[in-house]
């Protein structure tokens, strides 16, 4: 999603995992990151925005979280 998209609601589960065997579902707790890329790289670089919030626990999570994207990556 662009900067434009933002304020936006996302909705994880293991329909987005990334490798099969590796689905949200499988874990206890996870580290939420955001991050807006100046650069457009995928790796993160100086000058980004990111937003962090952990531990979050997996199961039974029904609570909706407000993350900030409020830092700067040095």
């Amino acid at each position: 999603m662009t900067v434009a998209d933002l304020p936006a609601n996302v909705i994880l589960d293991d329909s987005l995992a990334m490798q099969p065997q590796m689905t949200l579902s499988s874990v206890d707790e996870v580290e939420i990151i955001a991050r807006v890329s100046s650069s457009g790289e995928l790796r993160p670089q100086a000058g980004d925005l990111t937003g962090t919030i952990s531990p979050v626990a997996v199961q039974q999570q029904v609570d909706i979280l407000d993350l900030s994207i409020d830092q700067i990556v040095e």
